[in-house]
């Protein structure tokens, strides 16, 4: 019997993505999935990023780079590599109204919002970082 570890749900939201690694090359990617605990990426594995590794992750809500684009920042750590991409565990989100419009497309994109919110009350999941502050 298959038993679910997870402790969040999983949407099937495509964003535009970009990783920055630890040396500081940056690469563009989608996701596959999202939750309020992390991401899959879908990339081409690269000898840059490692299980275990930190990494910054930024998505645009909008799709495309521009003035009016919404950049979420996310510190994350990446907790497995596969053939098509990575799984990647998020540490912290940069900023409260980054985090509020997190919220916002994670319930605007569930089938079952208050479920969905329920469970994070349960597991909040990621630590706002204050803009004015170093690391999270």
């Amino acid at each position: 019997m298959f038993v679910e570890k997870r402790k969040h749900i999983r949407l099937d939201i495509i964003l535009d993505a970009k990783i920055e690694c630890n040396n500081g090359n940056i690469y563009d990617a989608k996701t596959e999935n999202i939750s309020f605990g992390g991401l899959f990426l879908i990339l081409t594995p690269t000898d840059d990023l490692k299980e275990g590794d930190n990494c910054t992750i930024s998505l645009l809500l909008n799709n495309k780079e521009s003035e009016n684009s919404i950049p979420l920042t996310f510190q994350c750590t990446i907790v497995h590599c596969r053939k098509k991409g990575y799984g990647i565990q998020f540490i912290c989100i940069e900023g409260l109204e980054a985090y509020d419009h997190f919220e916002k497309l994670m319930v605007l994109n569930s089938e079952s919002p208050e479920r969905l919110m329920a469970e994070l009350e349960r597991h909040p999941g990621l630590i706002v970082k204050d803009n004015n502050s170093d690391g999270c």
